[in-house]
């Protein structure tokens, strides 16, 4: 009896060392694309959602919905009190266009967004979803949190470290 006690505490501490390790290697790989995100996006904001309004493109080949952050805060670069994306996807007349990898934006939302220009020269959300986080509260603590339960601040200082060699550069 005492030993199937002791299989059985072997195995829960393998198990909670599994988890460890498969947290761990999951926190690395999201940092390392965090990583690539702040060095592809030419900015960095934090902000809140304030207007969608979809448009077909001039050819009528496709829809584009134009997001327009008040800006919070940016974390790299600057474009302004208010930023405007263009996001592939949207609906006009009734007609719906969705793309499943592209960010999806709500009103009065609250996000923080990698962004680079595209070929027109607008403002798009680098790296498709990855690119765009929304911002909640903690239901418990009222903290800001992004992902997966990272407090704001922290993710924050995580990009900061991100883009200062850039910036030495």
């Amino acid at each position: 009896m005492h030993c199937h006690y002791r299989i059985a505490l072997f195995r829960l501490f393998l198990a909670a060392c599994s988890a460890l390790i498969a947290t761990q290697a999951y926190a690395q790989a999201g940092d390392v694309a965090t990583k690539e995100l702040c060095q592809r996006a030419e900015i960095i904001a934090v902000g809140k959602v304030a207007s969608l309004e979809s448009h077909w493109e001039a050819n009528k080949s496709a829809i584009v919905t134009y997001v327009t952050l008040n800006v919070g805060e940016y974390l790299k670069g600057n474009a302004g009190q208010s930023l405007v994306l263009a996001a592939p996807g949207g609906e006009v007349d009734g007609v719906g266009e969705y793309y499943s990898h592209a960010a999806r934006f709500a009103r009065n939302e609250d996000v923080v967004v990698f962004a680079e220009r595209d070929a027109r020269g607008r403002y798009r959300v680098a790296g498709g979803q990855r690119g765009k986080l929304t911002v909640t509260k903690d239901a418990d603590t009222g903290v800001n949190i992004v992902a997966e339960r990272q407090r704001l601040e922290d993710f924050k200082s995580m990009i900061s470290t991100a883009i200062k060699p850039q910036v030495e550069q």
